[in-house]
C-alpha cells in the first residue's frame, strides 16, 4: 500500500520536474499603447542556440557576452512588423522569474511600435530542424494561438477571419445559383400547368 501512495504522489508531482521539450518555445505578445511585450519561454539549450549563433561564445564565461548576443539574436530571429510593412524596433529585454520550472529561462522582451500584423518567429530554428515555437498573440481583446516552425515561419495576424469570408462567398454563390434555378424550374412549371 505504501508503494502505491508513493507511486501517486510521484505522478502528482511529475508535472513540476518534468522539463520542457528541449525544441519547444512559448511566446506570449501582449500589445500595449506604444509597445509590444513578449513574453518567452526558453528550454535550457537556448545556451547551446547562441553559442552556435555566436561561436566565440564557447570560451566565454563574461554574461554580458551572451546578453550582447542574446539582443542580436532576438533582432535577427523575432521580427515583428506593423500593417504597413514596417519593422517594430527592438527596444529592451529583462530576465523575469521562473514559474517553477529551473530547466528554463524566462524574459520579457519589448518592441517598440504598436498595430502588429506579420510576425516572423525563427527562435532556436539553427539549433533544431523540428524545432516548433508556440505563439500566443493578446491584441484588442482578442487573443489568437499559431505555431511556427520550419516550414511555416511566420504568420499573419487577422489573416484567417478575411480567408472565412472568402470561402464562405465562394460557397454561397452556388448554392444561389442553384436556388434560383430550381424556384424559376418550378414558377415555369407551375405557369404552365395554369396554362393547360
Amino acid at each position: 500500500m505504501r508503494y502505491i501512495l508513493i507511486f501517486y504522489l510521484v505522478l502528482l508531482f511529475s508535472n513540476l520536474v518534468c522539463a520542457h521539450q528541449t525544441n519547444e518555445v512559448f511566446f506570449e505578445y501582449i500589445q500595449k499603447k506604444k509597445t509590444v511585450q513578449v513574453i518567452a519561454e526558453f528550454p535550457w539549450s537556448i545556451r547551446n542556440a547562441l553559442i552556435k549563433f555566436n561561436h566565440s561564445l564557447e570560451n566565454s564565461t563574461n554574461k554580458k557576452d551572451f546578453e550582447n548576443t542574446f539582443r542580436e539574436y532576438i533582432n535577427k530571429n523575432l521580427i515583428l512588423k506593423n500593417k504597413n510593412g514596417h519593422k517594430l524596433q527592438f527596444k529592451e529585454f529583462n530576465e523575469i522569474e521562473n514559474k517553477g520550472h529551473y530547466h528554463q529561462n524566462n524574459f520579457q522582451i519589448i518592441f517598440k511600435g504598436n498595430n502588429v500584423f506579420e510576425i516572423k518567429n525563427t527562435i532556436m530554428f539553427n539549433l533544431y530542424p523540428n524545432q516548433v515555437n508556440y505563439n500566443k498573440v493578446s491584441a484588442n481583446n482578442k487573443t489568437q494561438t499559431f505555431t511556427t516552425n520550419k516550414n511555416a515561419t511566420h504568420f499573419y495576424l487577422n489573416e484567417h477571419s478575411y480567408t472565412k469570408y472568402w470561402c464562405l462567398l465562394i460557397l454561397t454563390t452556388p448554392l444561389i445559383y442553384i436556388i434560383s434555378r430550381y424556384s424559376n424550374k418550378k414558377s415555369s412549371i407551375m405557369c404552365n400547368k395554369n396554362s393547360d
